[in-house]
């Protein structure tokens, strides 16, 4: 058959041909050309039918009416139908090769333009990837491999099937099993000291546990199969110093209830939900039709888990919105923080598997420039009284456009959150590439906090091959005043420190000009940390400047006669892989000080600036061609006292 015209219907009914033997819809096709005006050959096997009557039926629907208008659902059009012993078409409706399973992984070619499938890996009757997962086969090139981890399939045959392959497409004949994922690892933009995925999509941090044999566990939002959103499982990494980290096999996997959305994990010390003492329990989004929670666990450490049965433990048909939740051990019960629409709702458990509707919070209070997402509520101790914190995400709305974290800080009684009179909002993060963080369970003393590095307006086009999006640094949060209230301080976390390799002293300077460090680095490898503390005699501006060779720069500006600091990243290297990545300068409110003690690490794709051991953190990501390995502190109009300048190598 000939065919043309659209592939979708605006997501609705199915358009295109059907073929119907005997009064069923036996075999389907549509329009495969990029181009809806384009006939391309698409042929049926049809020999299990020979000497059937078959009726090919046009399947369309009429245009709907939509805001007061009328949508056309696109067209399908037929240039000829005829039938034949020879295959006219390139166009496989499914691709099957049949694979040893001789080595670790399955490498499936693919690209970021592939045409979209479906992939499933068969042994025997049984999907190995649970349901068929969404991927990009390769079809003019090859960006990566997919790879497909079949160590406990060691020497079985696997079925591999793709639907909507051609048979010149390059994934065609090239599938293949391999020891190692054989992607490029070391790609320009691949983080030294920041956590990224060693293939694939990630975004928010899932499931963070210190476990009772203190390992670091960060679960994440992982698409296995891709680069892109999609396929949402909880990828698994584990760290001994929460610098260094070592991906283990995905934890949990897509199911009937859905894709795995974001969520936590706690330790059941003492053995509430029934699946042993110390028990590791993650909590997580079942988002299929609708939101519910779910729950998995792991009695060997966090390396394994298993579903369970009952699942989903909690759901509410009425709400759309409905995710995230966060849970701890608080007054006696576990209490979840769960993202409803726009406000928060609080539900406690004895069990982790029987939930009580507690409260919700949020209404007219903070942002609600955006959907809330991913909560969290912890305690602190300020001058020996306890106050709450609560952490909720929006997107988009951030003052500076996208993603962004805010706070509130008050009580909880174990049943209701009470906010203080606070010039609400306040942000965990002041940069535009900080979101849905949340802290690590299991960490007495402590809050230890990381986050997702980068924006949900231009995530997608970042220059990245093999994997896509990274996380922050661990950060150790507290409560502290600024001289007019309490705010939340976040300041690198002590193992930070531990990465720090070579340092390199620089003696203090008075300049009415600037101070140069170049190179920033003998040998620059892309990560280190820049310290000094800097003091301005007057209230202009002063400028600190990455740059290299190539005339790329990153520029953040103190504007201590507005009280602004400001980011330009317009010539920061890429930057035109999205409109709105360096647009406009990112620029934030900034508490003015006699002095500014910083600490600016930087690591391939970013930067993070520490003001004041607390005070503000800014995080801001850049694609430069070649490392920055010159910095510069000037001023134009006032001097500076500069001091304390260290510039340490990250590893």
């Amino acid at each position: 058959m000939l065919i043309a015209g659209s592939k979708a219907v605006f997501g609705r009914s199915p358009l295109g041909l059907s073929l119907v033997v005997g009064g069923e819809e036996v075999l389907t096709a549509g329009s495969i050309s990029t181009d809806p005006n384009t006939f391309e050959w698409v042929t049926w096997d049809v020999e299990k039918y020979m000497g059937k009557t078959a009726v090919v039926k046009a399947n369309a629907s009429a245009p709907m009416s939509y805001g007061g208008r009328t949508i056309p659902r696109g067209f399908i059009a037929l240039g000829r139908i005829e039938q034949g012993s020879k295959r006219l078409s390139t166009y496989l409706d499914e691709y099957s090769v049949t694979v040893n399973a001789d080595k670790k992984y399955i490498l499936i070619p693919a690209a970021n333009n592939g045409s979209n499938s479906r992939l499933s890996v068969f042994c025997g009757e049984n999907n190995i990837l649970g349901i068929a997962q969404s991927a990009k086969p390769a079809t003019d090139r090859v960006d990566y491999y997919i790879p497909v981890n079949v160590e406990k399939y060691k020497g079985q045959n696997l079925r591999v099937v793709l639907t909507g392959v051609k048979t010149t497409d390059l994934v065609y004949g090239a599938i293949r099993t391999s020891d190692s994922i054989e992607n490029e690892y070391n790609e320009t933009y691949r983080p030294i000291v920041h956590f990224s995925p060693e293939f694939g999509w990630t975004n928010d941090p899932n499931g963070m546990v210190r476990t009772p044999s203190g390992e670091w566990h960060l679960s994440l939002q992982h698409n296995p199969y891709g680069t892109s959103h999609g396929n949402m499982h909880w990828g698994l990494s584990v760290s001994k110093d929460l610098i260094h980290w070592k991906d283990y096999p995905d934890v949990v996997a897509p199911d009937e209830l859905g894709s795995i959305f974001s969520g936590s994990a706690v330790v059941d010390h003492d053995n509430t939900a029934g699946f042993g003492k110390d028990a590791i329990i993650a909590i997580y989004t079942s988002a299929g039709r609708g939101q519910r929670q779910s729950i998995a666990y792991s009695t060997d450490g966090g390396y394994n888990f298993t579903k369970y049965p009952g699942n989903p433990v909690l759901a509410d048909p009425e709400q759309r919105d409905f995710r995230d939740p966060k849970v701890g051990w608080i007054k006696g019960q576990w209490v979840m923080a769960l993202a409803v629409g726009q406000v928060i709702r609080f539900y406690g458990s004895p069990d982790l598997k029987n939930w009580t509707f507690l409260s919700d919070f949020g209404t007219g209070l903070g942002s609600h420039a955006g959907v809330w997402e991913c909560p969290d509520l912890m305690s602190f101790d300020y001058k020996g009284q306890t106050k709450w914190v609560l952490f909720v995400s929006i997107n988009p709305g951030g003052p500076n456009g996208g993603s962004i974290t805010q706070y509130f800080i008050g009580d909880f009684d174990g049943k209701r959150f009470k906010a203080d009179p606070l010039p609400y909002p306040l942000w965990v993060d002041e940069g535009v590439d900080n979101y849905a963080g949340v802290t690590f369970d299991n960490t007495p003393g402590r809050k230890v906090f990381m986050g997702w590095m980068s924006n949900w307006v231009y995530t997608g086009q970042t220059p990245t091959k093999g994997f896509h999006n990274s996380m922050t640094l661990p950060r150790d949060l507290s409560l502290k005043h600024n001289g007019k209230h309490l705010v939340l301080a976040s300041v690198p976390s002590p193992e930070v420190y531990a990465a720090r390799g070579l340092k390199k002293d620089i003696n203090p300077v008075i300049s009415t000009d600037s101070k140069v460090i170049s190179p920033i680095l003998e040998g620059n490898k892309g990560a280190y940390e820049i310290d000094a503390t800097i003091t301005p005699d007057a209230k202009g501006e002063f400028y600190l400047t990455l740059s290299n060779t190539k005339g790329e720069k990153a520029v953040i500006i103190f504007d201590l006669r507005n009280g602004h600091l400001k980011f330009d990243r317009s010539k920061s290297g890429i930057v035109d892989f999205s409109d709105s990545f360096a647009a406009k300068a990112v620029d934030v409110a900034l508490n003015t000080r006699p002095e500014y003690k910083i600490q600016l690490f930087v690591d391939k794709l970013s930067t993070e600036l520490f003001i004041n051991e607390g005070d503000m953190v800014f995080t801001n990501c850049v694609f430069p061609t070649e490392v920055y390995n010159t910095f510069e502190i000037s001023s134009s109009d006032c001097k500076l006292n500069v001091k304390d300048i260290a510039v340490y190598e990250l590893k």
